[in-house]
């Protein structure tokens, strides 16, 4: 069977998460480099006892756990550290999402990696064949974040202005999903995109 590898991007609160969950739900399957960064750092995994190395036992929780919400906001308020656990984990996210790749190719015709950080995608582990981008205008974004994660609207600005801007996300597309009208449109426009791009990649056999 043929298999392309699609990337999945998209900034905070553009919807990348529930586009994912659609294709999943579709059947196809979704790595998600989150996640796998999460199972990086529980306890006893390599992630975990690299950063804690680096960073000291005070992101550590007292069951053992990281304390993910100090890890979370020091992320995003100190360059340094942000530097320091990219380092740690990205290699490590890279081989997994790579280990998990080669399991399903030639299963599923096609492949999705949800990726929050644009600079992975030129990993070649990934195995990239196309990048697909889920994009909101900023209103939206900061109402969903707002929602989801009961922040601030300046912790959520802060958070975007880390990530990567609409221009930059946009020059690395081959295909762009516009999210500001819910769910259910969002839901159609990846029927359309999921034809066009089974119909480009041609007989499955």
């Amino acid at each position: 069977m043929k298999t392309q590898v699609i990337g999945v991007i998209g900034g905070i609160g553009s919807g990348k998460t529930a586009l994912c969950h659609y294709f999943n739900e579709l059947g196809y399957p979704v790595i998600d480099t989150d996640q796998v960064a999460k199972d990086m750092v529980k306890p006893e995994q390599p992630g975990l006892v690299a950063l804690i190395k680096q960073l000291g036992s005070g992101y550590l929780l007292a069951n053992g756990e990281l304390n993910r919400a100090k890890l979370r906001d020091t992320f995003f308020q100190d360059p340094e550290i942000k530097q320091q656990v990219e380092a740690i984990l990205h290699p490590l996210i890279r081989q997994e999402v790579r280990r998990q790749i080669d399991q399903l190719k030639g299963k599923h015709a096609l492949i999705f990696v949800a990726i929050p950080v644009l600079h992975q995608l030129n990993q070649p582990e990934y195995q990239l064949n196309r990048v697909l981008l889920v994009e909101a205008d900023q209103t939206q974004q900061l109402k969903r974040v707002q929602q989801r994660d009961k922040r601030s609207f300046e912790q959520i600005k802060a958070i975007m202005q880390q990530q990567a801007s609409p221009l930059e996300r946009r020059a690395l597309a081959d295909d762009v999903i516009e999210n500001n009208a819910g769910l259910g449109d969002l839901r159609q426009q990846a029927d359309i995109w999921l034809k066009q791009t089974l119909d480009r990649l041609g007989p499955i056999s």
